[in-house]
């Protein structure tokens, strides 16, 4: 992974930037989530289209792998954990991440 092209979001995962619309307030990412990776516990106040490109995730909603597409909206907690082949994914979404603790 060239460290000029991907930014660290958060420990564990790493964001490359795509596209972005201040005015209409979403972005484009690509998102890798490293090898048994657990997340922390977290909501999103806007909407989160995901669709993966390598490996897969599971969470709440349960197992998700390559070709899947899973939208996140503002309700309820998420929390993202990886197997060994971690994750790639195209994401489009809007608003913030904020962190809960360790409500899950």
């Amino acid at each position: 992974m060239d460290s000029d092209d991907w930014l660290l979001l958060r420990k564990g995962i790493w964001r490359k930037p795509l596209a972005a619309d201040p005015l209409k307030g979403f972005q484009m990412d690509l998102i890798r989530i490293e090898p048994n990776f657990k997340d922390r516990p977290h909501t999103h106040d806007g909407f989160e289209w995901v669709y993966i490109l390598e490996g897969g995730f599971k969470d709440q909603k349960g197992v998700h792998r390559k070709g899947d597409f899973i939208v996140n909206t503002s309700e309820g907690i998420h929390q993202a954990s990886t197997g060994k082949d971690g994750c790639l994914m195209l994401i489009v979404w809007t608003g913030s991440v904020t962190e809960v603790g360790d409500k899950i």
